[in-house]
């Protein structure tokens, strides 16, 4: 998936479990929504050494447990810890059902345990490979079917709430 549809599952949770609702906190649930992806950054810094291949470490339970901890450390009550806990798994989840083209194909769930690579592909999966493809036609139709998947009913639910709290002072307050 791309950091669009990871946002709006980070914009659900945010919604869902985040009782502060600021703008600090937003940021905070659809940067732990796109967390795992952090390997991409990696593998460009690092000039792609094999270490940081996509979904190689970044994209298992236990990264997602230690660093959605380290996230929550951030937020005072248990609603939004767990809120924290659950959008960093929805990232896993959204990964697993991905046509996934670019090895590795699937995700290593349970690293360190063991390497097999899981995936329940049925999703549209964004092509990387070669560069141009990066901003094809097929790779719009996948981002705009993502944000109509993950995005717009979530802004749509929730869009009273939404708009009441981005028009609010107090969301503005970090």
């Amino acid at each position: 998936m791309s950091p669009v549809a990871h946002a709006g599952l980070g914009l659900l949770g945010w919604q869902l479990f985040d009782r502060k609702k600021t703008a600090g906190t937003l940021v905070l649930f659809v940067l732990v929504a796109n967390w795992p992806d952090v390997d991409f950054l990696l593998h460009l810094l690092f000039k792609k050494q094999i270490a940081f291949l996509h979904q190689y470490y970044t994209h298992n339970i236990l990264f997602v447990l230690v660093f959605s901890f380290l996230f929550s450390l951030f937020l005072r009550d248990g609603r939004s810890r767990l809120g924290i806990y659950l959008t960093g798994f929805s990232h896993l989840l959204s990964d697993l059902i991905v046509i996934d083209t670019s090895p590795p194909i699937g995700i290593r769930l349970f690293f360190p345990i063991t390497n097999d690579l899981f995936i329940l592909p049925w999703f549209p999966y964004l092509r990387r490979w070669p560069s141009t493809a990066l901003f094809s036609v097929e790779n719009g139709v996948v981002l705009l079917l993502e944000f109509v998947v993950f995005v717009l009913p979530v802004v749509y639910f929730f869009r009273k709430p939404l708009r009441r709290r981005w028009n609010s002072a107090a969301f503005w307050k970090i």
